[in-house]
């Protein structure tokens, strides 16, 4: 499995607004923890009440030293 680097949480203001991002460092490479910190990060911005959708890219180190960026969940209405 590629390490990922970054989990990168996108989301859209309400309104109009303009699109917002939360970025972590992965607390661990396992899938649970993964799920478990951006189910976190997404429970915050639900409890905000401010975002109309939110998508989530994995921020990753290619085999060649670039990085490379996977959407990991597609744009989801809340």
């Amino acid at each position: 499995m590629i390490p990922i680097i970054e989990l990168q949480v996108f989301y859209r203001v309400k309104d109009g607004g303009q699109v917002q991002q939360i970025n972590e460092v992965p607390t661990a490479q396992n899938t649970d923890a993964i799920k478990l910190q951006v189910a976190r990060i997404v429970n915050k911005i639900k409890q905000s009440g401010v975002a109309e959708y939110y998508y989530m890219v994995v921020k990753v180190r290619k085999s060649t030293g670039e990085f490379g960026y996977r959407t990991m969940i597609p744009k989801t209405l809340l």
